[in-house]
């Protein structure tokens, strides 16, 4: 009898868990399409995973979505025992809260069209102890005007993290079509139009065919001085081409301005 009460002890506390909402988590930037990276902050302080120091996402896409395929996480292997790709990364200095990167087409192997919405719990690496399951995350829809530059979000501010791509495939200058691309170049301005800082250079990393990709949040690489406030940035991706002589020759795409949200 004592057996048969703490089995249904353990039934009754699973399903409890799985009858609430797991709500301490962020996920910046606020909207993303399937193709943008994200980053998912957790904070179990007063939840039952508080003090654990090694904690592993599990993670599924389009739950009863009418018309999308459902999909498990790649990093779903096995229950008992999660692998390394799925680990959340502690936070500095910061008991009980973690963060974890990821860009859905890559998580779920789906195309972006196919991409509906995504859930995901934490547990510990053998499965003893879990979260609830998250709300249903929405993907944003891919609408954008095809072009060789863009960003995402469309409409950003100077503290949010900024996506830059450069869609080679759209590229009509030989220089642009040929480059191999290393390096992204960024330059913010402030209210009094001045330049915030000299320009900042960052590496760029394949994203798919024909596609490279970078991002920063402006206020990480600039400081706004004193009674200042960011109101515009221009980007511009950089590489090499090979010249007549077959030496790398540095090239760059024309410069883009962007003017920020938050400008007022």
């Amino acid at each position: 009898m004592k057996k048969l009460l703490i089995i249904a002890l353990m039934i009754l506390t699973g399903r409890m868990v799985q009858a609430q909402e797991f709500t301490n988590f962020t996920i910046s930037p606020a909207t993303f399409s399937a193709e943008d990276e994200i980053t998912i902050t957790f904070d179990f302080t007063g939840t039952n995973l508080a003090g654990e120091t090694d904690l592993y996402i599990w993670t599924w896409a389009n739950k009863d979505a009418v018309g999308f395929p459902g999909k498990d996480g790649s990093t779903n292997t096995e229950w008992g025992n999660s692998p390394a790709a799925a680990k959340l990364t502690p936070v500095e200095a910061t008991p009980n809260k973690f963060t974890y990167k990821m860009t859905g087409t890559t998580m779920y192997g789906l195309a972006p069209g196919q991409l509906k919405h995504f859930q995901f719990l934490a547990k510990t690496k053998s499965g003893s102890k879990q979260s609830p399951d998250s709300k249903k995350n929405v993907f944003d829809p891919l609408v954008f005007v095809p072009s060789m530059l863009r960003l995402f979000p469309a409409r950003v501010g100077q503290n949010d993290v900024v996506s830059l791509y450069f869609h080679q495939d759209l590229a009509t200058t030989p220089n642009e079509q040929r480059m191999q691309p290393t390096t992204v170049t960024i330059e913010v301005f402030d209210n009094t139009g001045a330049a915030a800082g000299q320009p900042v250079t960052l590496p760029v990393k394949n994203a798919g065919t024909k596609l490279w990709k970078a991002y920063f949040i402006p206020t990480r690489s600039y400081t706004p001085g004193a009674g200042k406030k960011f109101t515009r940035f221009t980007y511009k991706f950089n590489g090499t081409v090979q010249d007549a002589n077959n030496q790398p020759v540095t090239v760059s795409t024309n410069v883009v301005e962007v003017t920020l949200a938050d400008m007022k």
